[in-house]
């Protein structure tokens, strides 16, 4: 906590989060809560219940009295998280800093979740926030939309009273539930600051009229300067659209209320210095937003070896020039990203080493791997020019590995040729053996384990 309070924006606080007191987020499921990181402690579900009997509800009011502790059991797990590893800037707390109460009679910031209606197909994504994927990659039926025009009715005090409201999706800018809000915002003339997340394809006449009228800033999903990467991740987008749209968004803020969101991932951590220098010639704000899973896409699963080369490649980096506020801003998160690199390499290392002093020494595997050859050879499984062939083959695949996958490698096969080894050969055997589908076999057991968990909670 001293160490979270001298960076916090507004000043040190009292309280870890004060989201319960100020905080009210709506998903696409119908389920309220507190933050978007914790979908555990949920206040209430719409339409079965009102915002506000969610709002006054029970376990709202519990979820205040963990907080005025900094008791963080009630479902705060990745906020737990973001504390033990001190990377701050990424804490969900920080938006409610500025609203610093425990006395709120409505919520000061409303989050709006209402559909997971969106366009494009994004590599780390799932169905739940995006239709396209939900429908064409999943295969399953479109999430019904659960919030309708009572819905907007009954949260027309809730707008009356917020100080910001966020709208995600999705794609906000195509949920037609928003431009409801939007309008009846406009009707009553509010002066609230109205933050949308939004991938940057879509643009018209009424969110060019609406930028206008009504107190936007934006944020929109940037994952790379370079087109190929930037597509790649964003199915279904064209760079050179979403890049004009961030200058239209820029143009019309008036340089004032953009940012950038990157998710660096194994495909584009490269990209990352080069979207914060777009950042700055903007001078809009840079947010980062590290993967947890799909855990194969994800920076902490890889060796520590590879983040060394990124933590080495980022220390390095020059930026060009700018003097404005926000790139200093956006250097200091820079900053902290390279310092979660540094905790994912330390934290990786340690477990490569415990892992490697738990692997059999290859010797050892090959005396187990000789001793079933032997054998294969007296029962006439295996021809001696046949035994020699595949033991080349073994040697080119273990070449292929480094030192500690190599050792993993030979385990591996020793305990498979010792448990399938026999039925294999006969399997794999016509009139001669299919060295094709034995080289197949010994690739898959050459492949890295998973050894840094599955869940990026296991970090903790």
């Amino acid at each position: 906590m001293k160490e979270f309070n001298k960076v916090r924006y507004h000043g040190p606080k009292k309280l870890a989060c004060y989201n319960p007191f100020v905080n009210l987020y709506f998903n696409s499921r119908g389920n309220a809560v507190a933050c978007c990181r914790n979908q555990t402690a949920i206040l209430g579900k719409y339409p079965e219940n009102t915002p506000e009997e969610i709002w006054f509800g029970k376990t709202a009011q519990q979820l205040r009295e963990k907080m005025s502790h900094n008791d963080l059991s009630m479902g705060c797990d990745f906020c737990e998280h973001q504390f033990l590893t001190k990377r701050f800037s990424g804490l969900p707390s920080m938006h409610s800093d500025r609203y610093a109460t425990t006395k709120s009679v409505y919520p000061k910031i409303l989050e709006l979740e209402l559909s997971n209606k969106c366009n494009l197909q994004c590599v780390m994504c799932s169905g739940i926030v995006s239709s396209s994927i939900r429908r064409h990659r999943e295969c399953m039926e479109e999430l019904q939309i659960v919030y309708d025009s009572k819905f907007v009715d009954n949260l027309e005090v809730f707008l009356a009273h917020a100080k910001e409201i966020c709208f995600y999706g999705g794609e906000p800018f195509l949920i037609d539930l928003y431009y409801d809000i939007w309008r009846r915002l406009l009707k009553i003339k509010s002066k609230a600051k109205l933050h949308v997340v939004t991938n940057g394809t879509i643009w018209n006449e009424e969110i060019e009229n609406l930028l206008k009228n009504l107190k936007f800033t934006i944020s929109v999903s940037f994952d790379a300067m370079n087109k190929e990467v930037f597509e790649s991740i964003r199915k279904g987008a064209k760079f050179e659209t979403v890049k004009e749209n961030i200058l239209k968004f820029n143009k019309i803020l008036k340089g004032k209320g953009l940012s950038l969101s990157i998710t660096p991932i194994k495909s584009n951590w490269q990209e990352l210095p080069g979207v914060i220098d777009f950042c700055n010639s903007l001078n809009a704000t840079i947010n980062v937003s590290y993967v947890e899973n799909p855990y194969e896409m994800a920076l902490w699963t890889f060796d520590s070896a590879k983040l060394a080369e990124i933590e080495d490649y980022y220390s390095q980096y020059k930026f060009k020039y700018s003097n404005n506020y926000n790139s200093t801003y956006n250097l200091e998160v820079f900053k902290q990203c390279i310092n979660q690199i540094s905790l994912y390499k330390t934290r990786n290392k340690r477990i490569e080493l415990e892992y490697s002093s738990s692997l059999p020494e290859i010797n050892q595997s090959e005396k187990i791997i000789n001793k079933w050859s032997n054998e294969a050879l007296i029962r006439n499984l295996i021809f001696p020019e046949e035994l020699d062939k595949l033991n080349k083959l073994v040697k080119k695949v273990s070449e292929s590995c480094d030192e500690q996958n190599k050792k993993s490698f030979y385990k591996k096969y020793a305990e498979f040729v010792t448990t399938e080894g026999f039925i294999s050969l006969k399997n794999i055997r016509n009139k001669d053996l299919d060295f094709s589908r034995a080289e197949a076999k010994l690739l898959i057991l050459a492949e890295p384990d998973s050894i840094y968990g599955t869940s990026y909670l296991d970090m903790i």
